[in-house]
């Protein structure tokens, strides 16, 4: 017995929470993260972009004011005004802050504040003071950390040191280099409103893909929920039938052998196994006959049942192997001439000279041929039944026909006769028994070895039905 044990399913709130919350999490560290690349490149690129604009104006500012001369030595007293107002030029940008001049050897010669001058009277020179002087333009951002910045202390947060090489004549070493201090607040000021732009930008888009996703996924989730509920009420039907199913073929299974039990009674009476028959019951073999003929057909309806029951759930998959047509005709035909009625249904074969073989499932073949010939039978009370087997070489197929001069099969009939126990009223047929199962096989059967089948009818004249078959075909050699 199958038994089904499933667990509750979560609710379509708890799992769009758990969906919710995972999204939530992700959301804000992609926004985190994205905001804090997007704001370290735009602050990189813009004081890159500061450094050389401010460099570039410097230097050609202090080439076009000065000469090599003026780098010559310390600029004191009456030298020092006379300095500044060579570079006066020098603190028009409004950022500028401080200036410092130092000489190819490094000594500081002059700065617009003259303390700083008396605090380095000998050459310290820096890292970046050492690339300026092989020609390097260099920038610090400073945190207002070093001694000479005590005379800006707190009117500032943070400051360019930037070092610009000066070249009078192009090729040749710097004939000095300039250290201007640059207010950099507004220049931060502005990124952090960008910055702050940025990340409302940011959160504002995934913000908006997020509550659309939420508001898809959300609709999702319900959607997915109530698939698997119908999914599995629909497992549960398809396993009520299957367990049905099972006590159907179980109660079958032990129904059937009280036919089988009758037949085989009715032959031990026949034969005299419970000792001599009386003269009366002895004349009575016709119906003894039909007792044993009708504890098989119930046999076969069995069979039948259970084949087609096969078929159609897929229990039946072909087995491909050689199979010689002519050879399985034969052994039909002459199984089945026993049931042509003492010689008034003629049964003839008509097949190739040569051997015929395709590559096909020999018992599903023989069982399409079989239940063709036992409906032409059926429907035939005297005349004849053609077996025929054709080939075309040119489409590589082959063509099983079977044609009788039977009563035939009325045209509202027609469409309907490879149906599951369909059974039409024929009153002349030579068998009323049977519980339409034969041509439903037959199509089944068909549709597993990919063939075909065509039916011609004439009510009153006969029925052609011809099967073709492709896949595989070759001529013997």
């Amino acid at each position: 017995m199958i038994r089904l044990d499933f667990k509750t399913p979560s609710s379509p709130l708890r799992l769009f929470t758990r969906f919710a919350v995972a999204g939530l999490i992700g959301f804000l560290v992609i926004s985190l993260l994205l905001f804090y690349l997007w704001t370290r490149t735009f602050e990189r690129r813009l004081i890159a972009e500061t450094k050389e604009t401010r460099a570039r104006y410097t230097n050609a500012l202090v080439g076009h004011m000065l000469t090599r001369d003026d780098f010559a030595g310390v600029k004191k007293g009456a030298e020092w005004a006379v300095f500044r107002e060579k570079i006066s030029d020098l603190f028009s940008m409004p950022e500028v802050v401080r200036v410092k001049i130092y000489n190819p050897e490094g000594i500081l010669i002059w700065s617009d504040s003259v303390k700083l001058m008396e605090l380095a009277p000998q050459a310290q020179k820096n890292p970046q003071l050492i690339s300026a002087l092989a020609g390097r333009v260099e920038a610090n951002i400073s945190t207002l950390g070093k001694e000479e910045h005590r005379f800006e202390r707190g009117a500032f947060r943070s400051l360019m040191e930037l070092y610009v090489p000066v070249h009078f004549t192009q090729g040749e070493p710097p004939a000095g280099v300039v250290e201007v201090y640059l207010n950099l607040d507004p220049l931060f000021a502005t990124i952090g409103d960008t910055s702050r732009l940025i990340g409302l930008t940011v959160v504002g888009g995934l913000g908006l893909l997020l509550a659309v996703s939420f508001t898809g996924l959300g609709r999702a989730v319900v959607v997915i929920h109530k698939q698997n509920q119908e999914l599995r009420d629909r497992l549960e039907e398809i396993f009520k039938t299957t367990r049905m199913k099972n006590e159907i073929f179980a109660e079958l299974s032990h129904e059937v052998r009280n036919p089988h039990a009758v037949m085989s009674y009715a032959n031990l009476l026949w034969h005299g196994a419970f000792g001599d028959l009386p003269e009366k019951t002895r004349k009575a073999k016709p119906p003894l006959d039909k007792l044993r003929n009708t504890a098989a057909e119930v046999l076969s309806h069995f069979a039948r049942i259970v084949e087609l029951s096969r078929l159609k759930v897929g229990d039946v998959q072909p087995q491909r192997e050689p199979v010689e047509l002519i050879e399985l005709l034969r052994g039909v035909a002459n199984d089945l001439r026993l049931l042509s009625g003492n010689g008034t249904v003629k049964l003839s074969l008509a097949v190739p000279s040569d051997p015929v073989i395709i590559n096909s499932d020999q018992r599903l073949l023989q069982q399409v041929v079989f239940n063709l010939v036992t409906n032409a039978l059926k429907f035939t009370p005297s005349g004849e039944i053609a077996v025929c087997l054709e080939r075309d070489l040119a489409l590589g197929r082959v063509m099983i026909v079977v044609e009788d001069t039977g009563i035939g099969i009325k045209p509202d009939e027609l469409p309907r006769i490879f149906e599951d126990f369909y059974r039409g009223n024929h009153l002349d047929a030579r068998f009323n028994s049977g519980v339409g199962l034969g041509l439903a096989i037959v199509k089944r059967s068909l549709e597993l070895l990919e063939g075909e089948i065509q039916v011609e009818s004439l009510y009153g004249k006969g029925s052609k039905f011809t099967v073709t078959l492709q896949e595989g075909f070759k001529r013997a050699a």
